[in-house]
């Protein structure tokens, strides 16, 4: 199945973000991106998106995950990186981009650290897109606080000035801006 076909049938099936995926073309498309940095793929099916936006714009993706890339087709565009996003031998590997997309642990602390350290390969006019804001207890996160990557957003805003909208859709998707 090629790109495109397999990124239709992920928008059709019903999952915890397939509503985004059209959001993930169309700020590539916005932005003319050549490159997104993906932190957290599981299966693989924001890959797929982010991927198929980047085909438009002849740009290219860098996923980053502790766990192993997922089963999905190779392509010549798509750099796979395996280890903690926070770790300084991952970061170092990692150009700026366009668009920084977080969906790792959902974690507060983990959040607020990707925030902070990812905020600086955010190209002049880029974004920062996080998924799950609208999830109040994220499977193996401490309970407190409810909705951790809706909070972690809200402070690093309130902390640094940039703007921010929420989709509440699909377990929420955040955009900030002002990069």
């Amino acid at each position: 199945m090629n790109l495109a076909d397999e990124y239709g049938r992920l928008c059709r099936t019903p999952s915890d973000i397939n509503e985004h995926l059209p959001t993930f073309v169309a700020l590539v498309q916005r932005l003319n991106a050549k490159h997104v940095i993906e932190l957290g793929t599981r299966s693989g099916v924001s890959t797929t998106a982010w991927l198929h936006g980047l085909s438009k714009t002849g740009g290219r993706l860098t996923s980053v995950d502790i766990d192993e890339a997922p089963d999905i087709a190779t392509h010549d565009d798509w750099t796979f990186l395996q280890g903690d996003d926070c770790d300084p031998d991952i970061t170092v590997q990692l150009d700026p981009a366009d668009i920084v997309f977080i969906d790792t642990s959902h974690t507060y602390l983990q959040t607020v650290a990707e925030l902070y350290l990812y905020r600086w390969l955010v190209k002049p006019g880029g974004l920062m897109v996080l998924h799950d804001t609208e999830l109040a207890h994220p499977q193996d996160a401490p309970i407190r606080p409810a909705y951790p990557v809706k909070t972690a957003i809200e402070e690093f805003i309130a902390d640094t000035g940039y703007e921010w909208t929420n989709h509440r859709n699909n377990n929420g998707l955040g955009i900030i801006e002002g990069f």
